[in-house]
């Protein structure tokens, strides 16, 4: 959208240009979207170990024998309930069935990978937020935008669809007085 800006003020492009490089701005804004919640469903994933059960191939420590001493293995099996495994240990390859209260994962916890991977703010990441990269229109303003040109071209319908998707996230946004003008258009355009 700030390409949007740049060919308004200049003046250089025509309408079809206008409408090329709003049809792809927000196509790349609705991928933006999409891309969040997947990073933020992703990030809510209940984590592995006790809460979670164990999983045959993960990395654990055994309470050796019952003796209070916990040594490194490779869980080979779980019971049918989830309540206890069977432990290899990497020192002999000896096997155990342990109940879950004595074993402990020595797979990161959900909190660690979250520290390690969580994608960090410009503003946490900079000491500052970068107004760069930040947009100079919400969604619903370049659909309006672009619905005003496919008007202009005589595209009728998909403007109406255009002021309609505007204005129900207009609504969403909290912008009474652009939703209302914009599903007036819709409605002028429908009929």
């Amino acid at each position: 959208s700030l390409l949007l800006q740049i060919v308004e003020d200049e003046g250089t492009a025509g309408d079809v240009e206008k409408m090329q490089i709003l049809e792809e701005s927000l196509k790349l804004m609705k991928l933006s979207v999409e891309e969040d919640r997947v990073m933020k469903e992703h990030g809510e994933k209940a984590p592995r170990g006790k809460a979670d059960g164990f999983h045959v191939g993960d990395k654990v420590e055994g309470n050796y024998f019952m003796e209070g001493t916990f040594y490194p293995g490779v869980v080979v099996e779980v019971s049918e309930d989830g309540t206890s495994v069977v432990i290899q240990y990497e020192d002999d390859g000896s096997k155990e069935i342990l109940s879950n209260e004595n074993v402990r994962s020595l797979e990161p916890t959900s909190e660690m990978l979250a520290a390690h991977t969580a994608r960090l703010s410009d503003e946490q990441a900079l000491g500052f937020v970068n107004t760069d990269e930040q947009c100079l229109f919400e969604d619903y303003e370049l659909m309006a935008k672009l619905a005003e040109l496919k008007v202009k071209a005589g595209e009728s319908a998909e403007a109406a669809e255009l002021f309609q998707e505007a204005a129900d996230l207009a609504m969403n946004a909290g912008r009474m007085s652009f939703a209302s003008n914009w599903s007036e258009r819709a409605t002028e355009l429908e009929g």
